[in-house]
């Protein structure tokens, strides 16, 4: 009889991990933005409205076979050709502005659909600042472009814990998903009806966080109790209860609060160890994170981030100096805002 009791590989996930997993929001069906042929009639009262002729540089063979690939979900070999399209209109200027915003937000759609939240939040930037190159503006597939990419910027923080700006993204998608309904109610009312159904499970995400918050909350004002009673166990119990307080609120987007129970943190640490360690850096850094994101408090996350890359390289923590790098290197990035761009789209 064949032995099966083979040891299973235990997995340990902490709390600050990103896990890869299918986007809880729906994925949107490529047929909402990838563009499509005009075929219908061009007199008013036979609803021309509804269509509007696209760029002729659009129509071309590979964004046809791209269309035709990912929605038979050949998603390496349509890589490949946005690949090659990419590289080729990033040299064309304004010319390739909406072809090029569109290769873009293919390839986001792609790395939303393996999961890649991570990168896909620069493809989609990238994509809306193609689209500021373009001429286009008001046509269906300039706004079916830009309703996708701010629809799928919405996946991707949401996916990461960033729910202020999935927020404020669904709700500048649903507009525009709105307005598409109007002109084609059979291609648009489903990523309409997408983005209303994403708005409620960000709005749940939120009570979520909020109620775990509430369960620190508890536990911190206990072992504040048992601190001012002398009991200096509770001290690495409260500081990590305090840490765990701030990493809510950075997820949430409530940086200053963030910075706030971090710095608290970083203070009842001191009294159990003088020294920086493993601990004090993890806090340290994301406290460097949450000053990045303020606008008047920026410079002093650069300079804490710059001062705690000797240490973390010093500690041997590979994964801690790779991370201090992308925030330093990715301050535009963390800076971006969906309203900023917005007034510029429109």
């Amino acid at each position: 009889m064949p032995n099966n009791s083979k040891k299973k590989k235990l997995i340990r996930v902490t709390p600050t991990s990103t896990t890869k997993q299918r986007p809880i929001m729906k994925q949107l069906s490529p047929i909402t933005f990838l563009p499509q042929i005009y075929s219908g009639p061009h007199s008013k009262s036979q609803g021309s409205e509804k269509y509007v002729e696209l760029n002729s540089l659009l129509l071309d063979a590979r964004v046809q076979q791209v269309t035709t690939m990912l929605e038979n979900r050949q998603k390496t070999e349509a890589q490949e050709i946005i690949g090659e399209m990419t590289d080729e209109l990033q040299h064309l200027g304004k010319n390739g502005g909406l072809k090029l915003a569109w290769t873009q937000l293919a390839a986001m759609w792609v790395a939303i659909d393996n999961g890649d939240y991570d990168t896909a939040p620069d493809m989609g930037i990238a994509a809306l600042h193609s689209l500021l190159d373009t001429d286009e503006r008001g046509n269906i597939e300039y706004l079916s472009i830009a309703a996708a990419t701010i629809y799928l910027l919405a996946v991707a923080h949401f996916n990461t814990g960033e729910s202020k700006k999935a927020e404020k993204e669904l709700e500048k998608a649903q507009k525009l998903y709105e307005r598409l309904a109007k002109k084609d109610g059979e291609r648009f009312t489903p990523a309409l009806m997408a983005a209303v159904e994403a708005s409620t499970e960000v709005y749940k995400s939120k009570l979520k966080k909020m109620n775990v918050l509430a369960h620190y909350q508890v536990a911190t004002e206990l072992y504040e109790g048992k601190v001012s009673a002398g009991v200096t166990d509770a001290i690495n119990s409260l500081v990590d209860s305090i840490s765990a307080e701030g990493d809510i609120h950075l997820k949430m987007g409530n940086y200053r609060d963030a910075v706030k129970f971090y710095t608290k943190a970083l203070r009842y640490q001191k009294r159990i160890s003088a020294s920086m360690g493993n601990k004090e850096l993890r806090i340290s850094i994301n406290l460097g994170n949450a000053l990045l994101q303020l606008a008047n408090r920026r410079a002093a996350g650069e300079q804490l981030l710059h001062s705690l890359l000797p240490l973390a390289e010093r500690i041997g923590s590979a994964a801690d100096v790779e991370e201090i790098n992308a925030l330093l290197s990715g301050e535009d990035k963390n800076s971006f805002d969906i309203a900023t761009i917005w007034k510029k789209l429109f």
